[in-house]
């Protein structure tokens, strides 16, 4: 996020605008001296960026980036209702823009497509854009560089909350293996916890460790029973067992060995 910390004084909006198309139109076929942001308020439409084909719906915003190839190949739905803003980097003029510039811009922290269906505030301040460029306010220019500061957090957040949400459910997760070692969860229990499935679970623990929730866990708690024994070498092996969640003594000794080939009593004797 450090990155997006000066956009207030990185931008300047050119123009910003609505537009209703009664009738199917093609995208212009052109290469903009400026970023293009289109919000779809209603319908669909595909829209082409240097070959790369955005299939848009109702509440998807795309970025366009100066400097690059935009056309479509299909006209947009009837009735298409849309929503754009014209941004030029204020660092740049319209001739520091060339094909071979467009990808040192700014806005590489963003996907080029972003679904806002569930963040109406996006929408709200796309809109709010809009009225403050139109309006007489001697404060425009300050009004306008605050607001789409607020507009590119917003954006940051967004394309980010399913990344950010999943780190959260693994963090929370450790935490609470952490906390009760003596419980040994099944993916399903700890799944509820956080309102989601076992697949959701472990797709996120694959994600973040290259491993399923249970195969985790059990290195996790096979190393707490391994520093625990070597601070406590006299231990019982039953009891340790239970302090760590296995049934018994064989189940946690078979778990062991698997793991580092050899029994735990074994184990820390060698170390």
């Amino acid at each position: 996020m450090s990155a997006l910390l000066p956009i207030c004084k990185d931008y300047e909006i050119e123009s910003a605008n609505y537009i209703t198309c009664i009738n199917p139109m093609f995208h212009p076929d052109r290469i903009m001296p400026y970023h293009d942001f289109l919000y779809i308020i209603d319908g669909e439409w595909e829209i082409i960026e240097d070959d790369v084909t955005y299939k848009l719906q109702t509440d998807d915003l795309l970025i366009l980036v100066a400097g690059r190839h935009h056309y479509s190949l299909k006209p947009c739905s009837p009735n298409n209702r849309h929503m754009y803003i014209h941004v030029c980097e204020s660092d740049k003029t319209s001739e520091d823009i060339t094909h071979s510039e467009a990808g040192e811009t700014k806005l590489r922290e963003f996907s080029s497509q972003i679904s806002c269906r569930n963040n109406p505030k996006i929408k709200r301040l796309f809109e709010d854009i809009i009225s403050v460029v139109w309006s007489e306010d001697e404060l425009k220019k300050e009004n306008l560089s605050f607001l789409f500061g607020a507009f590119l957090c917003e954006l940051y957040k967004q394309q980010n909350s399913g990344r950010l949400q999943g780190e959260n459910i693994v963090g929370q997760t450790l935490a609470i293996m952490q906390a009760e070692p003596h419980t040994f969860y099944s993916c399903s229990d700890m799944a509820n916890r956080f309102f989601i499935c076992e697949r959701t679970l472990n797709n996120l623990f694959k994600k973040s460790y290259d491993k399923t929730f249970f195969a985790y866990q059990m290195d996790r708690k096979l190393e707490m029973v391994r520093q625990y024994m070597l601070v406590n070498p006299e231990a019982k092996l039953s009891e340790v067992a239970g302090n760590f969640g296995f049934c018994d003594e064989f189940h946690l000794g078979k778990a062991y060995k698997k793991k580092y080939g050899i029994s735990p009593k074994r184990h820390i004797k060698k170390m």
